[in-house]
């Protein structure tokens, strides 16, 4: 591949628009962009609310410009609706062919979540999984939580204190998220107690010793409720500390309502092929019309079982900009050698870690031999 087949694929992509501003405000024009946004929210399903929150502007605002009543400034706005337009159809683009695939990864996670579950009837329980960025955690978790509607699934983030974590867990819950913690944590747990809810936790990371214990104590004790939490090595790290220390003597009871950990970098770096097999990254990366080689397999399983890599996400990023390449749509295949080009094109930032560029010879011979 050209040093900059890539990237004027991923050029060309961007300059692909459906809808453009009109060189001249006429009422026609103003009538064809209104037919267009009809039509997307139409087919995107979306209200003239969410246009407006989406647009970052009044519910008024777009009513009016419907009505053909709106007397602000006609072609900012039009401006703004015909790059929200298009901005969507690029992430459709790059969305083609990346549907949901159920793989043993997902039914390992689903298979735990339902064991636990079936182990909380007098207390609830905790689940644990953990894993690197890139093995597909919170995509599975978030696909549990939409087709088991009894599951509820929340990404904390660094920023959430105490009160700002259960304040979310009462909004995800209908519970009113007013007041103190301990007025919150209150509601939460008596709605729990009379629910069948299983709380799925995901980036929870950073959580503190504290935290865990305020969650053993509200949802999992008062609200006998089923906990998944789930992110990257440091909340393993944090649950196994020693509890002789000051202020970490919970750790003992949070560790007793432990069921199970599903530790996903230990399954991937198992010398039995990792976590995903041959059919399955076929079924993830082959779509379009675009073929894998045996060997790009190889190297796609082989990036997946590497550590700090990206994993999935890695080899996601790496198979949507070769379908925007010439070369491999004029092929109709993608081979170990292109991935390995595309990794140098993107300059990729986890390039150090994925072990295919020092020595390409070397990496190709030993990928032959991955099976």
């Amino acid at each position: 591949m050209r040093n900059d087949n890539i990237q004027k694929g991923l050029e060309r992509d961007a300059s692909i628009i459906s809808e453009r501003v009109p060189e001249q405000l006429t009422g026609e024009a103003i009538e064809g962009v209104k037919a267009s946004l009809r039509r997307f929210m139409g087919e995107n399903d979306l209200s003239q609310a969410k246009i407006a929150e989406l647009l970052g502007i009044s519910h008024t605002v777009i009513s009016t410009f419907l009505g053909g009543g709106y007397k602000g400034n006609i072609l900012k706005l039009v401006n703004r609706i015909v790059s929200l337009v298009n901005s969507y159809a690029r992430k459709e683009r790059q969305a083609e062919g990346k549907v949901f695939v159920e793989t043993a990864v997902a039914k390992k996670i689903g298979a735990m979540i339902i064991q636990v579950e079936a182990f909380s009837a007098e207390e609830g329980k905790i689940l644990l999984i953990v894993g690197d960025g890139g093995h597909g955690k919170s995509v599975c978790l978030r696909q549990y939580a939409e087709a088991n509607k009894n599951s509820v699934y929340i990404a904390l983030d660094t920023t959430m204190n105490s009160t700002g974590m259960f304040a979310e867990i009462a909004r995800r819950l209908n519970v009113n998220s007013s007041g103190s913690l301990g007025v919150i944590a209150g509601r939460i747990a008596r709605m729990l107690k009379n629910r069948q809810v299983i709380l799925l936790l995901d980036e929870a990371s950073s959580l503190s010793v504290k935290q865990l214990d305020q969650l053993r104590q509200i949802v999992v004790v008062k609200g006998r409720c089923p906990l998944v939490l789930a992110g990257n090595s440091d909340l393993l790290k944090t649950v196994l500390q020693e509890s002789t220390k000051r202020g970490y003597e919970s750790l003992d009871q949070f560790r007793s309502r432990v069921l199970a950990v599903l530790n996903l970098d230990e399954l991937a770096s198992d010398g039995g092929g990792g976590l995903y097999t041959a059919e399955e990254v076929r079924r993830l990366y082959e779509y379009g019309g675009i073929r894998l080689t045996g060997d790009a397999v190889n190297t796609l399983r082989r990036i997946c079982k590497t550590p700090k890599s990206g994993r999935l996400r890695t080899c996601s990023l790496i198979i949507t900009a070769l379908h925007t390449s010439g070369v491999v749509q004029d092929a109709e295949i993608i081979d170990s050698k292109m991935i390995i080009a595309a990794i140098g094109q993107l300059r990729l930032l986890v390039e150090g870690w994925l072990p295919l560029v020092a020595d390409r010879e070397e990496t190709e011979q030993k990928i032959a031999a991955v099976g």
